[in-house]
């Protein structure tokens, strides 16, 4: 194997967080006698990606950002004065915690490295409790040896502090390592910042970015061994 180490980031690239984030995201409206529409996703998701932006940015705190998406998204919907916008955020959160969906492909991907016996471990932005919950649900510890979380270690990609945590938790050095990623804000700048090569997770060929790119999991393997 080229690398002692892959690291991945764990929604978009290896989870399809967007099927857990509409399940999650209806169950909390019927939760307050909402009849779920298409619209309300469509709503929302823009309001998150805003503030998970502002997280990577440092500007807010986790604990700011859960609840101030929920009223910046009941607002838009007009029931803002009828939702508290931090009972919807701990339900959110609860469900979302044991919805997890890999992405066609993505488990039997993982299969191929562990056989090969590629060290692997996961660095993710997303809240501790909810990936450790949904990593429960997938087995991932069955293919990663840990998965460190920005709110554990206190600082978001693409702050490199999580980058460094992660080389000390694996003993291997950030020049034999590799992180695998969707996000060219939080992954590929936060990959660069502490100089570790990057793989870009790219399926619908978005973003042009100085760096090696793939479009599936195929290409990725290639790339890996």
């Amino acid at each position: 194997m080229k690398y002692e180490i892959v690291y991945f980031d764990l929604d978009h690239t290896l989870l399809d967080f967007e099927k857990s984030e509409k399940y999650a995201l209806f169950e909390i409206l019927k939760k307050f006698n909402i009849k779920p529409k298409e619209k309300y996703l469509e709503i929302y998701k823009p309001i998150n990606e805003k503030w998970w932006k502002l997280f990577s940015e440092g500007k807010y705190p986790k604990e700011v950002i859960v609840v101030e998406r929920f009223r910046d998204f009941f607002a838009e919907i007009g029931l803002d004065s009828k939702i508290n916008s931090s009972v919807a955020s701990e339900l959110y959160l609860e469900k979302l915690s044991h919805l997890a969906f890999f992405f066609d492909g993505a488990k039997e991907f993982l299969e191929k490295l562990k056989k090969r016996k590629q060290r692997m471990a996961a660095i993710t932005n997303g809240v501790e409790k909810v990936q450790q919950g949904r990593s429960k649900a997938l087995n991932l510890h069955k293919y990663f040896e840990f998965i460190l979380t920005s709110e554990k270690v206190g600082k978001p990609k693409p702050n490199p502090l999580i980058f460094y945590e992660a080389s000390k938790i694996s003993g291997v050095p950030i020049k034999k390592s590799v992180y695998i990623g969707d996000n060219p804000d939080s992954d590929y700048l936060g990959a660069k910042n502490v100089g570790m090569d990057f793989i870009l997770y790219d399926p619908e060929d978005k973003h042009n970015l100085d760096c090696k790119k793939v479009r599936n999991y195929d290409e990725l393997l290639k790339i890996l061994i």
